[in-house]
């Protein structure tokens, strides 16, 4: 007789159709209740930060519908949108006179890993966080 021994992952999904502006601060709130259940709180800003970079996004450049995945790993998280645009945007540096585009690229020198793939309808961006941050803000602070 064998044993298989499966490692659970916990995870939090949620799909977002026609994705607006004013659903991003109820999205972080869930992602900020699921890491203080993980035992995750470390990362909780910069996931936020992620988060809302990547679904604000989605709404100004995309027809809107994605979806969210924050996976736990054994030494932190990762954060992928998943879009139906096949669009791919950059991480590189912007141009200095852009108005614009610097999210992505500060982003990618915030977390640990980040990339962009190609799906065959869409795409897919992720992050990982590995290391702890200062801790998550508590509702109704500034930061």
């Amino acid at each position: 007789m064998s044993v298989l021994l499966v490692e659970v992952v916990r995870q939090c999904r949620i799909a977002l159709p026609a994705i607006r502006a004013e659903d991003i601060g109820p999205v972080r709130r869930i992602v900020r209740a699921h890491l203080e259940m993980w035992g995750k709180l470390s990362l909780c800003d910069l996931a936020e930060l992620g988060i809302s970079e990547l679904l604000a996004n989605v709404h100004r450049h995309t027809p809107g519908d994605c979806e969210l995945l924050v996976r736990e790993t054994s030494d932190g998280i990762l954060v992928s949108v998943t879009d139906f645009d096949e669009r791919l945007p950059t991480l590189d540096r912007p141009d200095d006179e852009a108005e614009s585009g610097r999210g992505l690229y500060l982003l990618s020198g915030l977390v640990d890993q980040m990339a962009v793939e190609p799906l065959l309808y869409g795409k897919q961006i992720w992050f990982r966080l590995r290391h702890a941050t200062a801790g998550c803000l508590r509702e109704g602070t500034t930061g």
